[in-house]
């Protein structure tokens, strides 16, 4: 296994090498540590000699961070690669990216390269939307103690098995709680609406039959595959549009780490679909794991 993680200065990124710490991995998983320098907006006013010791400033500060997470992550992980490269943070991060070929990229929500257009959520969107391996975004504020409890979304799909099997194979996880989202009614109910009042409502209670019975099976599926790994679980039927009740039930359970599956498109695909992950991804109180093929 191999993780690429995506640091500035921030103190989100301390609360990123925290979490991954913490994180369950093998003892043979190797890290690949990148680090972008974006471009520093320097006034002509302060002089050629002013703008080179800013610049020397800003190397010194970024060479005592990745020296630090170097010695931190070598405390966990079987070996730690550290890349600094110029330019755009969000391409240069995705073209190491496709040159190291990571199983898992791990990036913060918010608080990174607070530069003018560089904001973590325009990186953090991209790499959504483009990464071809799976992703973990970390918000920042993580908790992670002994045993992580963990809450895997499911909607029955080959994805969601997909992450079921993933969450199977963590170590150390205390509990898992499976969500599937019954949605409400839209434009079904307006069509329903047109017919007599008990013929509406015997068809509405019968199409809300059938999607309670879906997402039942949709659970049943994902508590086969973690009942075999012998970890605890939990299964809840829950109501409202799909990401916002998964994020509703993650907050409300205080959970450590929501799951979820991805069809694993990218470029204009992915960013036109709007997809349930990449909306979970946005409103989560906390760690998010995006499962990709």
């Amino acid at each position: 296994m191999r993780w690429l993680v995506a640091l500035d200065e921030s103190e989100c990124s301390e609360r990123i090498i925290g979490w991954m710490r913490a994180f369950p991995h093998s003892k043979q998983t190797g890290v690949t540590v990148v680090h972008v320098l974006a471009p520093l907006e320097v006034p002509e006013s302060i002089g050629v000699s002013g703008q080179r010791l800013l610049l020397q400033q800003q190397s010194a500060m970024v060479e005592a961070l990745l020296d630090r997470v170097r010695r931190l992550l070598e405390e966990s992980f079987a070996d730690v690669e550290v890349i600094v490269r110029e330019g755009v943070p969000s391409s240069e991060i995705l073209h190491v990216i496709q040159e190291r070929r990571p199983d898992l990229v791990v990036s913060g929500m918010q608080g990174l390269y607070r530069s003018p257009g560089f904001t973590i959520g325009g990186v953090a969107q991209r790499l959504l939307s483009y990464a071809p391996c799976s992703l973990m975004l970390v918000p920042g504020k993580v908790q992670a103690g002994g045993g992580l409890r963990i809450m895997l979304a499911t909607d029955g799909s080959e994805d969601a098995q997909r992450a079921a099997g993933v969450v199977a194979g963590l170590p150390g996880i205390r509990e898992v709680t499976i969500v599937s989202v019954v949605r409400t009614l839209g434009a079904e109910k307006a069509v329903l609406e047109r017919f007599q009042p008990d013929e509406s409502r015997k068809m509405e209670a019968a199409f809300l039959r059938q999607r309670r019975a879906g997402a039942r099976k949709a659970i049943a599926g994902c508590e086969r595959l973690l009942r075999d790994a012998a970890i605890k679980v939990r299964a809840r039927v829950i109501a409202g549009h799909p990401a916002e009740a998964i994020v509703r039930a993650a907050r409300r359970d205080a959970v450590d780490l929501l799951v979820v599956g991805s069809r694993g498109l990218t470029g204009v695909k992915a960013a036109a679909l709007g997809s349930v992950s990449q909306a979970v991804a946005k409103l989560a109180p906390c760690p998010v794991l995006i499962v990709k093929p």
